[in-house]
């Protein structure tokens, strides 16, 4: 069996101008030529495969060489044989996770041909049954088994078609829709879903503030840390902070917990401290055993609620569908009843467009109902989430046992069922609602019943109502939002209601709820007008035991004309009182705010940049004023003190004044410093008589197998980079981000379960180095530390402008070998040499002809060192002086 050597795949600037034979010589002069070569054993083309594409006529090139040979400039962009690795696209969608490819000569074809077998293919989306089904024994006994198929793909999947994009590196595979999976737009295989690498990690957070008054000091310090391990597919975590002032030490934990994927039930399960949903009952820390649904596991295309469309065509027709005016989706059908279940959700959404175009242009348009609560599934889909431990609350001293279960179902294209319950220590509640999707707007309803006994307060029952509603019209503009909730009987308790009243009853103290609330009602509406929105939000308190109510609202409207953002708003709180009178005897006209518990400010901000160049400044100016007559005027500057926007500054003046006192002035001054290991912050300010400094920083270490990297801040789900040899080289969509002096870096941001590209921009990367590939794609778990590799080639780039003896230039075109025969570059325009990878003190022969004349040696420099730089690459000059002994020698094929 013959052994294929690796190809090494290279996605420069070279091989896109190999795709024409008339720039060949000059491609093969650009970096990236000097690859070690291969030279495979190939099966004999057929006689039609060799034929030239182009010839060329040596006759139009000025030499002075006779016999100038350029046959191997007649084909163009030819894959030799050996294995790549690609970024495979199939039907237009990347594949995630890096893929090794095969490929072999074959047959009736000058370039090799990219070789799959059945799991291949299969991991690519295709339906075996559904091929078997449709196609013929032929296409079952190509792709058996581990087989390796060669080129003509289609020989086994009808209408498939391969193309290999050999300047991009990038793997097109077309494989007709009748044989694929039936899958919702967005799906990635869990078979891709990447656990990532085993790592170690520690975030931080720390700052620390200063006050300076009539020659008092005063100091607090914060740290905030998330340290864990990632280990065998268990994310480990444990988050805590330490605040320090003026002397006190505290230390605090906040959470502590295993994570591990539940794949098969699309789910998280976690051990130690977690925080239930809080969509359907209340929101409780626990301290044990969750299993909650994790919807990120499902395609984007299934998260969330939109309705199914439903319709009838009458032929191969169109059918679009849009929103606000936008196209969300579109698609062609077959003639016949057909549904569109793979909407992307649009936040809580407004009413669907769907246009059918038949195959004669006629059009028919339906209008499907689309507003959206939280409680609301699509049809078919279930979420579940079941919870036990011990209860975890800051606020209680005990830590009772609870148990808390919830189930979402969609039940109908518009109607979602829920429900759940919760058991504590002499406690249980019970929920039942239903969210449904209307035409005038989605409305959820659920009843709680609770039921709380007490030793020393005998057993108290009560029942809470909630009511939501939200809508969105699209010809007006207007959204509305409402939620209404009902506490029917006074006795109504949630748990921690219910621990908080047994600790007090524990300790003696009264049992009655004297302030708790009846009734609650919120409300949200927006309206677009002109080119801005104004946003009216306001929600109205009632209690048990008390007349009054407490009531809040404000006013606002924002946009933008030209560069100029601005923003308006009125906000007015009235102040209830629940606990009888004296409730606002703290608030005097010193702070604008009257006695009576009645607080008006009135909001007005501009920011506008001043220029047109990405780094120009930023103004921002701000005024508001209480009805009480206290007022502040603030105006900061922002910006950029260098191109990358890694140095930010802010400066900022303000006035505040009332009717009590005098003016009082102040200014802060603040710069910022993001590096890849992390962003540093340091600020003053002066407000009347007080000085404050601040000092700040933040980032992380990731030990990973290949050493310990510097980052910043990392998110849920990180990606580590490695990339040998890159030092210096940014990672593109992450501000601050490259590769440190190993070719490590760590990046956040990825979505858990996507497909992500992470991209590298060679700039700053020393010239000495070629990235095979400058993308990768990867789909992580949730918390993973994914690895994405780019293979690099570092060696060493050298320009020699080289001449004749007699000062004459050495012919265009001639090929470059070193010592073994291996082609290292091509002389090019101006007898200039540009070859990559050669030692120094080397030999190097240039060659034009088959005649021992027709070829010079070039002798490099012993030491490569000392060599001046001409632009970004080293240059030396030399001659290329004539040889008897040089003779007749085959050209090898370079990679």
């Amino acid at each position: 069996m013959n052994h294929l050597p690796t190809t090494i795949p290279r996605a420069n600037g070279a091989r896109m101008l190999a795709r024409h034979p008339l720039v060949m010589a000059l491609a093969l002069a650009l970096p990236g030529v000097a690859e070690a070569a291969i030279d495979p054993v190939e099966p004999d083309p057929s006689p039609a495969a060799l034929d030239p594409q182009a010839v060329f006529n040596s006759d139009f090139i000025h030499s002075s060489a006779a016999g100038l040979d350029l046959s191997r400039f007649e084909r163009g962009n030819v894959t030799l044989a050996g294995i790549y690795r690609p970024q495979i696209q199939v039907n237009g969608q990347p594949i995630p996770g890096g893929r090794e490819v095969t490929f072999r000569q074959v047959a009736d074809s000058t370039s090799a041909q990219p070789c799959f077998n059945r799991d291949m293919l299969v991991a690519f989306g295709l339906d075996m049954d559904k091929l078997e089904t449709r196609g013929d024994s032929e296409s079952r006994r190509q792709l058996d088994g581990s087989t390796l198929l060669c080129g003509h793909l289609d020989t086994a999947i009808p209408g498939a078609t391969v193309d290999f994009d050999d300047a991009d590196q990038i793997l097109h595979v077309t494989l007709p829709q009748i044989f694929m999976a039936s899958r919702a737009r967005g799906y990635v295989s869990p078979d891709l879903w990447d656990e990532g690498e085993q790592a170690f990690m520690l975030n931080y957070n720390a700052n620390t503030f200063q006050l300076r008054s009539d020659g008092r000091r005063s100091t607090s310090t914060f740290l905030g840390v998330n340290a864990g391990a990632n280990l065998g597919g268990w994310r480990l975590r444990h988050n805590g902070a330490l605040n320090v002032a003026d002397g006190h030490r505290q230390w605090q934990n906040s959470l502590t917990y295993a994570q591990h994927d539940l794949t098969d039930a699309r789910a998280q399960l976690t051990l130690g401290d977690s925080y239930t949903s809080g969509e359907i009952l209340d929101s409780v820390r626990i301290r044990g055993v969750s299993i909650a649904s994790d919807q990120r596991m499902l395609p984007a295309s299934q998260r969330g609620y939109a309705p199914v469309i439903r319709g009838v065509a009458e032929s191969n027709a169109q059918v679009t569908v849009r929103q606000n005016g936008y196209v969300i989706a579109s698609t062609t059908v077959a003639p016949g009843a057909f549904e569109l279940d793979d909407l992307y959700p649009t936040g809580y959404g407004s009413d669907l467009e769907v246009v059918i175009t038949e195959a004669d242009g006629r059009t028919k348009t339906i209008v499907v109902p689309y507003t959206s609560v939280p409680q609301m599934l699509r049809q078919g889909t279930t979420r579940f989430a079941v919870a036990a431990g011990q209860v975890s609350e800051t606020s209680l001293a005990a830590t009772p046992f609870i148990l808390q279960a919830t189930v979402q179902r969609g039940v109908t294209n518009s109607t979602t069922l829920y429900g759940g319950t919760t058991a504590s220590n002499s406690y249980v509640a019970g929920l039942l609602g239903a969210a449904v999707n209307l035409p005038f707007g989605a409305v959820s309803l659920d009843v709680t019943g609770s039921r709380a006994a007490f030793r020393a307060a005998g057993t108290r029952r009560g029942v809470s109502t909630r009511l939501r509603y939200s809508r969105t019209v699209n010809a007006t503009g207007t959204s509305i939002g409402i939620a209404a909730y009902r506490f029917s009987t006074r006795d109504y308790l949630g748990v921690t209601d219910a621990a908080n009243l047994r600790e007090r009853l524990r300790r003696g103290a009264p049992g009655d709820r004297i302030g708790g609330e009846r009734s609650r009602f919120d409300v949200t509406v927006g309206q677009t007008i002109g080119g801005g929105r104004l946003v009216a939000t306001g929600s109205s308190i009632g209690y048990w035991g008390s007349r009054s109510r407490g009531v809040n609202y404000s006013l606002g409207y924002g946009g933008s004309w030209r560069t100029l953002s601005y923003n308006v708003s009125v906000q007015r709180s009235r102040l209830g009182n629940a606990f009888g009178a004296g409730f606002g005897a703290g608030f005097g006209s010193a702070n604008g705010r009257r006695d009576d518990g009645i607080d008006t400010t009135i909001y007005l901000a501009l920011s506008v940049p001043l220029g047109s160049s990405p780094r120009s400044p930023n103004l921002n100016v701000s005024h508001n004023r209480t009805v009480g007559g206290y007022a502040t005027a603030q105006a900061s500057l922002t910006g950029a003190l260098d191109s990358a926007s890694d140095l930010t500054y802010n400066l900022s003046g303000s006035r505040s004044e009332s009717t009590a006192r005098s003016a009082i002035h102040g200014g802060n001054a603040s710069l910022a410093y993001r590096t890849y290991a992390g962003t540093y912050r340091i600020g003053v300010g002066r407000t009347g008589g007080t000085s404050q400094y601040s000092l700040g920083t933040a980032g992380a270490l990731v030990a990973h197998r290949d050493g310990l990297t510097l980052a910043q801040e990392l998110g849920e789900t990180n990606a580590i980079i490695h990339a040998p040899g890159a030092a210096g080289a940014r990672i593109d969509s992450h501000s601050g981000a490259r590769l440190d002096g190993r070719g490590n870096a760590v990046v956040r941001g990825l979505q858990p379960y996507q497909l992500n590209t992470v991209s590298i921009n060679p700039k700053g990367a020393s010239q000495d180095v070629e990235l095979e590939s400058t993308s990768e794609s990867v789909a992580p778990r949730a918390g993973a530390f994914a690895r994405l590799d780019y293979r690099t080639t570092v060696s060493r780039a050298l320009l020699i402008q080289a001449s004749r003896a007699d000062g004459e230039p050495l012919p265009f075109g001639a090929s470059v070998t070193d010592a073994d025969g291996q082609v290292v570059g091509v002389v090019g325009q101006g007898s200039k040499i540009f070859t990559r990878g050669v030692a120094a003190g080397a030999r190097l022969t240039v060659r034009w002809g088959e005649q021992s004349l027709s070829a010079c040696h070039v002798d490099l420099p012993a030491s490569l060192d000392t060599v001046d730089m001409h632009g970004m690459h080293r240059a030396v000059r030399a001659t290329c002086v004539t040889s008897e002994a040089i003779g007749p020698q085959p050209l090898k094929k370079a990679a």
